[in-house]
């Protein structure tokens, strides 16, 4: 979500798209939502609904069915009810042509008359006993010969008082077209139920079942199946789902690939009614309701955040010219007011932001009187500074070096007196330098005339070498860092030694450090004074003042501060002494090799 709103610059969006985007998507997502839901409780209800209904359409075929067939049972009872026809199917086969043909002619009319039954799919009704007597609405001879005894529902007829069903595929083979099924049962005595004289046989085509089957409609992608104790189909609306047909076992609904597929069966025969539907295609009108409820609901949140539209910018107005008027007072300008006699949120908003331009103007102005006086303050301390430095070139120096050029000019020695002013001129344009930092270089062009001035004026009692890597010669540091400690070293070292007296100044380095190392072979100094020496270069600010006052390591003193005040605490100056030894002043500095 964070990579998605960096992507669209979400945080640089002002809080009226802001506001507009959260609302809308929060209206867009509850309605789409809601209708989303309620797609899936209307979808699950309506399967369910559907379910049920077709359910009970197939109960209702499974029932007209199991009727219909009932129907043709209570066929087969017909004789049962004539006491004439049953007195003469018991006697027996008479021995005389004429009886027979008599007996033939009684049984024959009342079968005739039983086809008067005005269901036009009865097609034959036969009884069978020593002869076969039958009546048929089409010539047609449904047993081919005159040995039922052969079939073998025949042989199950005579051994239950069940009714049989006879299937199309277990008729006796004919010539006709049409196909038949039959019902068979048992005859039995009226005189004596023990004895059994015969069986009757009831042939119907299959259209009665065909129209109770057709009026079962289902959807275009789905069918309705009828199928035997065998499975085998005996009405289908076409063969594309036999086999899931064939595979429903239970009565009921499921599921299955996206097919309802729903069970009821005959108990009396074992058939079963098998309906498939297309969920889909049930659920089709649920989608353009859900569709229509979709684009109904984009329209209304449209409309809804168009509205929002016209709320927010009269709602954000105030607080959107509050933030103009804010970005002014960015640009300086405080002279702006809030107008408003609003007394809500935004109303005191408005009041406080009025209060706060109004106190950061008094604050401006008492600020600016105060950086005047840090600043004069700041002036003032840059100039005594500068006048300390100056300082520490000593009178002394100065009249001692005049003395010398003019001693050098009497005695004829011209070139030398010109020599040492140059050298002083370069040490006075050092000085107009002030607080600027120069490069090192430059300090160490300082040094050598400072030193060059000194080495002739003690004539031979001091020496010094400046050893300094050429590659740190375009490092800028503070002015005056050396000249002070290289100073101290002659009037410490060599003023009060009457041998020779070297000076050396030399850098090391190592990683982001870099020393410059001021060394003498002066007279050194001993503990205690090495130690109230070290308290005055690293004393606080109040004791270095001390320090200043009593002219007392001055030098150091305010290099040191210099450094610190610089770069950090952690550098400065570390003074090393023993007496009779000499002194090593090591400054310490920050180095960056790039």
């Amino acid at each position: 979500m964070k990579t998605v709103m960096g992507f669209m610059g979400y945080r640089d969006w002002s809080i009226k798209m802001k506001l507009l985007l959260m609302t809308g998507m929060l209206i867009l997502g509850s309605v789409f939502l809601e209708s989303y839901l309620s797609y899936t409780q209307y979808t699950k209800d309506f399967e369910r609904q559907s379910s049920e209904k077709v359910q009970q359409i197939i109960e209702q075929v499974s029932f007209n069915i199991e009727t219909y067939l009932d129907e043709l049972y209570r066929l087969t009872l017909f004789p049962y009810r004539n006491s004439t026809i049953m007195a003469s199917l018991e006697e027996g086969s008479p021995d005389t042509e004429l009886g027979q043909l008599e007996k033939r002619r009684l049984i024959e009319s009342f079968l005739d008359d039983m086809m008067i039954y005005p269901r036009k799919d009865i097609l034959r009704v036969s009884i069978m006993t020593d002869q076969i007597y039958s009546s048929a609405r089409l010539p047609t001879k449904i047993v081919p010969d005159d040995n039922p005894e052969t079939y073998d529902w025949y042989k199950r007829a005579l051994k239950t008082q069940e009714y049989i069903f006879v299937p199309n595929d277990m008729q006796p083979k004919t010539n006709d077209k049409v196909s038949v099924f039959s019902i068979v049962k048992q005859l039995r005595s009226i005189r004596n139920t023990q004895q059994i004289i015969g069986v009757i046989k009831a042939d119907a085509n299959y259209d009665g079942i065909v129209e109770i089957c057709d009026k079962a409609t289902m959807t275009e992608d789905g069918g309705l199946y009828l199928l035997d104790d065998r499975n085998l189909s005996i009405y289908s609306t076409h063969s594309r789902f036999q086999k899931l047909a064939v595979n429903a076992v239970e009565p009921g609904s499921r599921i299955v690939d996206g097919y309802l597929i729903n069970t009821a069966t005959i108990p009396k025969l074992g058939w079963k009614v098998v309906a498939v539907n297309s969920v889909s295609e049930m659920n089709s009108e649920a989608l353009k309701t859900r569709n229509t409820a979709f684009l109904f609901a984009f329209a209304s949140c449209l409309f809804a955040l168009f509205v929002l539209v016209l709320i927010i910018r009269r709602f954000l107005q105030p607080l959107l010219s509050i933030v103009r008027l804010m970005k002014e007072v960015e640009r300086g300008r405080l002279d702006i007011h809030f107008q408003s006699a609003r007394r809500d949120e935004i109303g005191y908003l408005g009041a406080a932001f009025n209060r706060l331009v109004s106190k950061i103007s008094d604050m401006l102005s008492a600020n600016t009187e105060l950086v005047k006086e840090v600043y004069e303050t700041k002036l003032l301390q840059k100039e005594a500074h500068i006048s300390a430095l100056y300082s520490q070139i000593r009178p002394h120096f100065l009249f001692n070096t005049l003395n010398l050029i003019s001693l050098s000019m009497q005695s004829g020695r011209t070139e030398q007196a010109i020599d040492h002013i140059n050298r002083l001129s370069s040490i006075m344009r050092s000085m107009t330098q002030g607080d600027k930092d120069v490069t090192l270089q430059r300090e160490i062009d300082l040094l050598h005339a400072y030193l060059g001035i000194q080495c002739s004026r003690y004539e031979g009692r001091l020496a010094y070498s400046i050893d300094i890597d050429v590659s740190l010669y375009a490092m800028r540091i503070p002015s005056f860092m050396l000249q002070p400690i290289v100073e101290n070293s002659i009037h410490h070292g060599c003023e009060k030694k009457k041998e020779k007296t070297s000076i050396a100044i030399r850098s090391e380095r190592k990683g982001d450090r870099l020393w410059l190392i001021v060394e003498d072979d002066g007279i050194g100094m001993d503990a205690p004074t090495l130690g109230l020496l070290q308290s005055k270069v690293n004393a606080s600010e109040e004791s270095a003042d001390a320090a200043s006052a009593t002219h007392t390591g001055i030098g150091l003193v305010n290099v040191n501060k210099r450094i610190k005040a610089r770069y950090g605490s952690v550098y400065g100056l570390a003074i090393r002494s023993e007496l009779g030894k000499g002194t090593v002043v090591t400054i310490s500095l920050p180095y960056d090799p790039s």
